[in-house]
């Protein structure tokens, strides 16, 4: 499947399938599949002197644990440029009607800490787990 390569600010890099497009609502980095309102990919990026990724999952798990139930056990992966700690979750979110799964990836690469959510159906995260592992596996720090 072809990508495309994207760069939030200065802050990180990563590669997506070319199906996936920028949402510049906000201020914040977000793809979207434009004819599936259920598939997002979004992140935000912390800079932090000191503090580990171990502290950074455990609040950021919490924060989402309110809303969702988690439906996997904490995992760790190590790419090239990151270390990640990421738990599946499934609900519905507050004054929604359809349930989501809900991927939250907690991410240390260089000195930045990253929030990098998927939020789609299980079926379809299931379906595409070998794409959305390649994106986590293309995550870099911008050179400063």
């Amino acid at each position: 499947m072809p990508t495309t390569h994207h760069t939030f600010k200065t802050i990180f890099s990563l590669d997506a399938p070319s199906v996936l497009v920028r949402n510049d609502k906000y201020d914040m980095f977000q793809l979207i599949d434009p004819d599936d309102e259920l598939a997002a990919i979004t992140a935000s990026a912390y800079e932090k002197d000191g503090g580990t990724l171990e502290e950074f999952s455990e609040f950021r798990f919490a924060g989402v644990e309110s809303v969702y139930k988690p439906v996997s056990d904490i995992q760790t992966i190590e790419t090239k440029h990151a270390l990640i700690k990421f738990q599946e979750y499934e609900g519905t979110f507050p004054d929604e009607d359809v349930p989501t799964y809900f991927v939250v990836n907690c991410i240390q690469t260089g000195d930045i800490f990253l929030s990098f959510t998927f939020v789609t159906t299980r079926e379809h995260y299931t379906d595409y787990r070998d794409q959305y592992n390649a994106v986590l596996a293309s995550i870099q720090p911008c050179a400063k």
